[in-house]
């Protein structure tokens, strides 16, 4: 018993000797390797100083134009650069549209569950951790985010709107009636022309004159009279016959207009001489008249404005642009007045509901953030239909460090990598060597004299109104029942979209009637691989600016050997195609390589015995 615990007395006593000089080694290690890397980093200064440009980069020139802007480190004058960047900014196609996107770009929103943001918060808990530990040596937990660009493409939700506003309109309907009018002689305004008292009628209205009557009440045992004359004929007024006279006078002229006086007259004497007038005499003067009239029947009539057809979008919201009330309008000298709840109304519709499509998951994920959107095409109003969008997605990753008297130190080697970022660089050199591949095989399968690559081919699809089946849409292939009437040419264009083989042209009017546009149609070019639609689409469309023709004729071309020497392949975004390699590779999990190492060690024991 004794003597097995000297023995582990030693054993212990040896391993706490060799503990020491064991991290020891291990110390100094790391620093001849830290030192042989700043030796290397210097060496690469000096060769980039010693260099000679005009050797290594193409198209250099000692003396550029643009040189003559600058005009040494003591001169204060920016050789007009500022003014003649502003001039072109606000001049040039590419300022006018940078401002336009600019006042019509909607605002970018951050998810608060952003990883940077995250990171951010967390930092703010552990600041007394990271700067104020008196240890000399502390293992923290580090992190990094790599962002990452992504590009997509999307269909836009679309509203356009209509206005319709009310005016006050109607008929008019002609009538005619008989109108009586009645003049008291004596009750209107008359005026003495020599010995001749002169009542005046002024009439009211237009007409007529079917019938002139006179009437007045006699005196009992008054013998006197006196002579009456208006409108070409004339009667006697008795002042001595007792009850009522009535009588007919034969006008000549049967005109009664309106505000045209009509004159009655009589001495101021009887004819005996024996009764003197003071005024018009006594009398009633009756006239039947025939009276046209026109009569306003008021109606509302409502007239819009539509710059597209209405049966193509949904109707979404309607809003009122001028209140309610009563509006009046005068006709013939009448007023009628109107009521309506609302003059002007402003309706809008959705003519194309947005679909994500490719950016789906890039919009779901709160790691990724937009940060450029381009329209690819239009309709005929100018409405953007389809935009490829960029997104910068986050990658967060941590490992492990030590800090010493302020200097970090990566236990695992991670931190030079996450200085030179590297990480993605064996993914992109593998696609960049399969488009290689793929293009030199494309090329032999081409005529020697007219060598193109990544080639397609032009499809199209039916579009239908908001609310429809759509044979273009995206998604919802598998849930919509309507898509049953797509033929099978339109589902196994789906079926490409769905796995980005396809690029879109743009929208058309593929059946239209005495000017109005019945059926739409959308086209593609479709490709054979993911590698021909990134290369055609980021390098051909956006990189080189050769579009893909009108929408009514695809021009869905292969890339010549010159075109495919101008494309810079560092900046297309392979990820689509990387992630669908490794999709369909068969890499053993954790647990089955664990099982493999096992088999191999108990293998070399059996042979070791």
């Amino acid at each position: 018993m004794v003597n097995r615990g000297g023995k582990g007395l030693s054993l212990l006593l040896i391993v706490g000797l060799i503990s020491p000089a064991s991290q020891a080694n291990k110390e100094g290690d790391y620093r001849a390797g830290a030192s042989f890397a700043k030796q290397v980093q210097k060496q690469g200064e000096e060769t980039l100083k010693n260099a000679k440009p005009q050797k290594i980069i193409p198209n250099y020139h000692d003396n550029p134009q643009e040189a003559d802007y600058y005009k040494g480190v003591t001169s204060g004058s920016d050789g007009n650069l500022k003014s003649e960047g502003a001039t072109q900014w606000l001049n040039s196609d590419t300022g006018k549209a940078v401002n336009e996107s600019l006042k019509h770009k909607p605002k970018d929103s951050l998810s608060p569950d952003a990883p940077f943001i995250q990171a951010g918060r967390e930092i703010e808990k552990q600041a007394d951790k990271l700067i104020g530990s008196p240890q000399r040596c502390q293992g923290q937990k580090i992190a990094h985010s790599e962002f990452t660009h992504y590009v997509c493409e999307r269909d836009t939700a679309v509203e356009q709107v209509c206005t319709r506003h009310a005016t006050i309109e109607g008929t008019s309907e002609t009538k005619t009636k008989t109108v009586i009018r009645e003049y008291q002689l004596q009750s209107l305004p008359y005026h003495k022309e020599g010995r001749q008292i002169v009542a005046v009628i002024t009439p009211d209205v237009d007409g007529t004159i079917e019938k002139v009557t006179y009437t007045y009440q006699g005196c009992y045992r008054c013998y006197h009279s006196v002579g009456i004359s208006g409108m070409g004929d004339s009667f006697i007024y008795w002042l001595g016959r007792g009850g009522d006279i009535t009588g007919e006078l034969h006008v000549t002229n049967r005109q009664f207009i309106k505000g045209k006086p009509i004159p009655f007259s009589h001495n101021d004497k009887s004819s005996s001489g024996a009764y003197r007038f003071n005024q018009p005499a006594k009398l009633t003067l009756r006239f039947t008249l025939k009276v046209t009239e026109s009569i306003f029947h008021p109606k509302v009539v409502w007239k819009e404005s539509c710059p597209f057809n209405k049966s193509e979008g949904k109707l979404i919201k309607t809003e009122c642009l001028e209140t309610g009330g009563n509006r009046t309008v005068e006709r013939n000298g009448k007023t009628y007045s109107i009521y309506q709840a609302c003059w002007r109304y402003k309706d809008t519709y959705q003519t194309q509901k947005a679909d994500e499509s490719s950016c789906k998951a890039y919009r779901d994920n709160p790691a990724c953030t937009l940060i450029n959107r381009k329209c690819a095409f239009t309709d005929e109003n100018g409405n953007c239909l389809h935009e490829n969008a960029t997104f910068s997605c986050e990658t967060r990753s941590e490992g492990t460090a030590m800090v010493c008297g302020g200097d970090l130190f990566c236990l695992d080697g991670s931190c030079e990598q996450k200085k030179t970022g590297q990480a993605n660089d064996f993914k992109h050199a593998v696609s960049q060597l399969a488009a290689v591949a793929a293009a030199g095989k494309g090329g032999a399968a081409s005529q020697a004299i007219n060598v193109k690559a990544f080639t397609g081919e032009a499809q199209f699809c039916k579009k239908f109104a908001v609310g429809f089946s759509n044979c273009c849409q995206d998604s919802g292939w598998g849930h919509d029942i309507g898509l049953a009437s797509c033929s099978e040419e339109e589902k196994a264009l789906a079926k490409a979209k769905e796995k980005r083989l396809t690029v879109s042209v743009g929208e058309f009017c593929s059946e239209k009637v005495l000017g109005v546009c019945l059926a739409k149609k959308r086209s593609y070019c479709q490709f054979d691989s993911l590698l021909a639609q990134i290369i055609q689409q980021q390098g051909r469309a956006w990189q080189l600016g050769i579009g893909f023709g009108d929408p009514n004729h695809p021009d869905c071309r292969g890339i010549t050997p010159e075109e495919l020497q101008r494309i810079q392949f560092d900046n297309l975004d392979f990820s689509p195609f990387y992630a669908d390699l490794m999709k369909n590779q068969r890499v053993p999990d954790n647990e089955t390589l664990l099982e493999n190492v096992k088999a191999r060690l108990s293998e070399r024991l059996e042979a070791a015995k």
